[in-house]
């Protein structure tokens, strides 16, 4: 009997691997009750890294709406050591207009920040929003030595692919740091975080344009770098795409916001749904897992891959990640 409990209870990515457990949710910042409920499955599940997709404070910045929409909202997640890191929606950025600079910078001189009601200055100097030296993109690596677990890249797609900016803008300043910080990179997976997506189970033709153009921009990137996942938001429903390059494409939109109406699903998505929900990804260094679970609690998706595997290993319906 003691030699089948000791099965039992070995990881499922082996026995003494590393690990990291990690959350990813996008267009949360409402204040209400749906977000309410998603941050209670959050701090129920203890990851150590939350990764916030964009949409982060509806519809206003400044200092009162941050602090009841997002301070308030997840500062029991953060009291149980949880560190979170945002990347900048649109609606963050909802009245700023692109500065006239060439390149652009890192940090919120990007934006005519002065302009009034602009308030992505708040955001990126708020602590608890997690910009590193206040730039609008940057990467976090898991505290495990030079050669982390896991390390994401945080990117600001506002100022990428097809953005309507005013006046337009190219950013290939934040394009050349990504491809030089993938470069360095040693960690055993590497995802990025964003909050437009590059695939998605949202199908409305009116954002085509802006997933051709990030596309066109980033998956050269991606793929020549191996880059494992990413996580992006925008779209307020839950969709995984089929491996593309060699990369996984998720979009994690349900974290508080309205939600929006899945129907037929392009030939890239695997699977789609409407719901409230976070990601949560257990990662070793043999196996990326996930799981999609609702404001209930539930699993509506999970699977796994390993490092070159073209396809997933779904697990059973309802599979919640071990505790």
């Amino acid at each position: 009997m003691s030699a089948v409990l000791l099965v039992l209870m070995i990881p499922r990515g082996g026995l003494g691997e590393r690990e990291v457990h990690v959350a990813f949710l996008g267009d949360e910042g409402t204040g209400g009750r749906r977000q309410r409920a998603v941050r209670d499955q959050l701090q129920r599940r203890d990851p150590r890294l939350v990764f916030l997709l964009g949409d982060n404070v509806y519809d206003e910045g400044q200092a009162e709406r941050i602090r009841e929409r997002y301070d308030d909202i997840y500062q029991p997640v953060m009291m149980r050591g949880a560190t979170f890191h945002a990347a900048l929606g649109n609606h963050d950025v909802k009245r700023c207009s692109v500065a006239p600079l060439d390149p652009l910078g890192a940090g919120a001189d990007a934006y005519r920040w002065q302009t009034p009601g602009c308030d992505v200055e708040d955001h990126l100097n708020h602590a608890a929003f997690g910009y590193r030296d206040r730039r609008r993109y940057y990467s976090v690596g898991s505290s495990d030595g030079s050669s982390p677990l896991m390390e994401v890249f945080v990117l600001d797609s506002n100022t990428l692919g097809d953005a309507k900016l005013d006046p337009p803008r190219e950013d290939g300043a934040q394009l050349e740091w990504l491809d030089a910080a993938l470069t360095r990179s040693r960690a055993v997976w590497k995802v990025v975080a964003l909050h437009h997506p590059l695939h998605s189970g949202y199908s409305k033709e009116s954002r085509e344009e802006m997933r051709r153009g990030l596309r066109a921009q980033l998956k050269p990137i991606f793929e020549s770098h191996e880059v494992d996942a990413v996580f992006s938001g925008h779209d307020h429903i839950y969709s995984r795409g089929t491996p593309s390059g060699g990369v996984r494409y998720f979009v994690s939109g349900g974290g508080g916001g309205g939600l929006y109406h899945v129907e037929e699903l392009p030939d890239d998505i695997a699977v789609a749904g409407s719901f409230h929900h976070f990601v949560y990804v257990r990662a070793t260094e043999s196996v990326f897992e996930y799981y999609a679970i609702d404001s209930e609690g539930r699993s509506r998706d999970a699977g796994s891959f390993v490092k070159g595997a073209s396809v997933d290993v779904p697990f059973p319906a309802g599979t919640l990640p071990p505790r």
